[in-house]
């Protein structure tokens, strides 16, 4: 299988050409007010197909969003999309398969108990990654018949109501859900470029870690009334933050201290963004006390929507009353098309292929730290990677109109990442298994766009 490539980049109307003019003019009459309000990309897909997006107007840009990692294998994935439609017409389209059972299922549910840690040995299906983060929370309080869970600032687990109350990215994230959700007792992620607590690594012995006992316990709840803990084991939204070394394992040593139950949240980090199957694996002795995992996203295999909970005997059997899921979890074509991606992901050695572009993106985006007196810092791990922008570098101030201004650099020349209103560092998702020469075309761009931007202003590079 193929995709061709070979004219992406290609402007042939700067974007916003005018059918997606039209297009962006009946969006505003047509959908509610925050769904175009500050919108980034500033065209209408038409079609996409490996690692290329075409808008309406004939544009064609290299994907780095990858349906914000929902496209793992890059999009049309021919093994997935076949698998997907032939089960699609076996199943005969939508079953609720909580109450009449597919036997598509348990061919995948035998998958990801063989891939994952051992101890996680049973499947909760869901539909959508806010949905599976919400059932990890329910099974966790029932396991424990506690209420508090210890939630990091920054991390982002989803968008209803007690998902979006667990993850505190942002105050605009939480609007309208703050009032109403109780039970989660925030804390500081170890984001050691920008640290709450004005510390260095190592230096600061992980004094974010040390905030829960030291503060946490002492002063606001007993250990005995917080049922687990829910993190992701690097942040996404946030900008790519990685925990230091130490961390992981402190942060499960207190758990076991106390018998929480910990949560990985695995929706945006697993089936190899980080370059292991899942991201937890990058710290194996934590990985061994995970009880509940999160998944969705590249658990799609860019085929159809499906999310599911792993765990372990204890958090799964507890209760036999607890409803998940619902009408659409699990669909049998959905199930096929997961089965067939993370097959692909093993056979084709994807891995290997992410160790590649990582080395590539830490050649050419790393290097633009000691370039440029707006980069403030790369995080890079495994495909998962942002570029943070400052002012400049001695006040760290952040530069959240630089990063829009690069983002729209970017889309002029051909090239789309993740940017959002307010925030000062761009986010790259690539395709597992995307071309070297095309991602390395893709971080050209970027560093083009990080370079005029900088001109424009007056800001420093070197020579």
């Amino acid at each position: 299988m193929s995709f061709d490539y070979s004219d992406t980049p290609r402007i042939v109307s700067p974007p916003p050409g005018p059918k997606s003019r039209e297009y962006m003019e009946k969006e505003k009459r047509l959908f509610f007010a925050a769904w175009y309000t500050d919108k980034d990309v500033p065209f209408i897909l038409r079609r996409k197909w490996g690692w290329t997006l075409e808008d309406v107007d004939g544009n064609r840009y290299i994907d780095m969003v990858t349906g914000w990692a929902s496209t793992p294998l890059g999009a049309g994935y021919e093994p997935v999309m076949e698998r997907v439609i032939e089960v699609l017409r076996e199943s005969g389209g939508i079953e609720c398969t909580d109450y009449v059972t597919d036997v598509h299922l348990f061919e995948l549910a035998e998958k990801l108990v063989e891939i994952s840690p051992r101890q996680l040995t049973r499947v909760a299906p869901d539909t959508t990654g806010t949905e599976a983060v919400e059932a990890a929370l329910r099974l966790a309080r029932e396991q424990t018949g506690r209420y508090f869970i210890i939630t990091f600032h920054g991390s982002f687990h989803g968008g209803n109501y007690g998902a979006a109350g667990a993850g505190p990215t942002s105050p605009d994230v939480t609007r309208g859900i703050k009032e109403y959700i109780h039970g989660f007792i925030h804390v500081p992620y170890p984001t050691c470029y920008r640290c709450p607590l004005r510390q260095t690594y190592p230096q600061c012995d992980l004094a974010c870690l040390d905030w829960i006992e030291d503060v946490i316990l002492r002063y606001e709840t007993a250990p005995e009334q917080i049922a687990g803990a829910l993190y992701e084991p690097v942040q996404g939204e946030n900008g790519i933050y990685i925990p230091p070394d130490g961390w992981m394992t402190r942060l499960h040593e207190l758990g076991e201290k106390y018998g929480w139950v910990m949560i990985d949240d695995e929706v945006q980090t697993g089936f190899g963004r980080t370059g292991k199957m899942f991201g937890i694996e990058h710290w194996p002795d934590a990985a061994e006390k995970v009880d509940l995992m999160p998944l969705a996203k590249a658990l799609t295999g860019g085929g159809l929507p499906i999310a599911a909970v792993l765990g372990t005997d204890e958090a799964m059997t507890a209760s036999d009353e607890i409803y998940l899921g619902g009408t659409f979890a699990w669909q049998a074509a959905a199930c096929a098309g997961a089965v067939a991606g993370i097959e692909a992901i093993e056979q084709e050695n994807a891995l290997d292929n992410v160790a590649e572009l990582e080395r590539i993106a830490r050649e050419t985006l790393g290097s633009l730290v000691n370039k440029y007196e707006i980069v403030g810092d790369v995080r890079i791990i495994g495909l998962y990677i942002a570029l943070e922008f400052v002012e400049d570098k001695e006040t760290r101030a952040p530069a959240p109109k630089l990063t829009r201004e690069i983002h729209k650099e970017c889309i002029r020349r051909g090239l789309v990442l993740i940017d959002e209103e307010g925030i000062w560092w761009l986010r790259l998702l690539p395709a597992l298994n995307m071309p070297a020469d095309l991602f390395r075309k893709g971080c050209e761009i970027i560093e083009e766009a990080i370079d005029e931007v900088s001109r424009r202003h007056g800001k420093g590079v070197a020579a």
